[in-house]
């Protein structure tokens, strides 16, 4: 790279994400505002700031509820299809399935659809099998829609592992068993990681299923914020702190596991 380009490189990055994140700024400044602030023309930035907004969400208007139906959620339905998917995926790579590659591409069309076109289906069928306003209901929900996901990075992963390393991994006696849990899934962490965090951000935000499908003491906290929206005006101080709330989550489960993230999305990239 040329040095004379680089801070002119790096000024331009800076403006970009100076972009991309006023945004985020700015609803975090809304959640500390109260609500004269807020509506205030010109907008300004901060005046007095208050932890109202928080208080008012966390301790009367069930908050905590919320956020805990949204963790067993996200965290479910990811665990669900990362299991079934990283099993499929490993099938579709090292056995003959039949009609495999119809099989694929059904797995594949799922979501080509928009969701929309399913929420009225799954709403009848969840209401006969007697899943509606429950966790199951919408667990399983996402995680049928995230299993594509799974399945399709999973299995370029699983393909990019060499040939040579299994073959002698059964040379020593490994069981397929063996082979799939000790040696494939290992190297195909980042991959797996990877698709976790794609997993559990769909969950986490998805708003359309958890709407339909649950209600009351399983409300999800997406599915919680357009109630904010009241005939007396919308509360967006209590909006832009329950935003503000379910990102922090995402943040931080996103850089505990940057590592493998930027080692699943570049794997397969640059090949020697």
């Amino acid at each position: 790279m040329n040095r004379k380009a680089s801070p002119l490189l790096w000024l331009a990055l800076a403006l970009i994400a100076t972009i991309a994140l006023f945004p985020y700024l700015w609803i975090v400044l809304t959640s500390f505002k109260a609500r004269t602030d807020i509506l205030t023309t010109p907008p300004v930035w901060i005046k007095d700031p208050s932890l109202f907004n928080y208080t008012n969400m966390l301790f009367y208007r069930g908050f905590s509820s919320y956020l805990l139906n949204s963790a067993i959620v996200g965290l479910s339905s990811t665990a669900i299809a990362l299991t079934v998917g990283t099993l499929a995926a490993y099938a579709f790579t090292h056995y003959k399935v039949p009609a495999g590659n119809h099989l694929f591409f059904y797995i594949l069309a799922t979501r080509l659809g928009p969701p929309v076109a399913y929420a009225l289906p799954m709403y009848f069928l969840f209401s006969k099998l007697g899943l509606l306003q429950s966790h199951v209901g919408v667990i399983v929900a996402h995680a049928t829609f995230n299993l594509v996901l799974v399945v399709w990075m999973m299995k370029t992963f699983f393909e990019e592992i060499p040939a040579e390393i299994e073959e002698a991994a059964r040379l020593d006696g490994c069981t397929e068993w063996q082979l799939f849990s000790k040696i494939c899934l290992p190297i195909s962490l980042p991959g797996l990681v990877t698709a976790a965090i794609f997993i559990f951000i769909f969950s986490w935000n998805e708003l359309l299923f958890a709407l339909i499908l649950s209600a009351g003491k399983t409300t999800t906290l997406p599915a919680m914020i357009p109630s904010l929206a009241m005939h007396t005006g919308t509360l967006w101080g209590e909006v832009a702190a329950a935003a503000v709330v379910q990102t922090i989550p995402v943040i931080v489960f996103t850089f505990i596991a940057q590592r493998h993230l930027i080692r699943g999305l570049t794997f397969g990239a640059v090949k020697g």
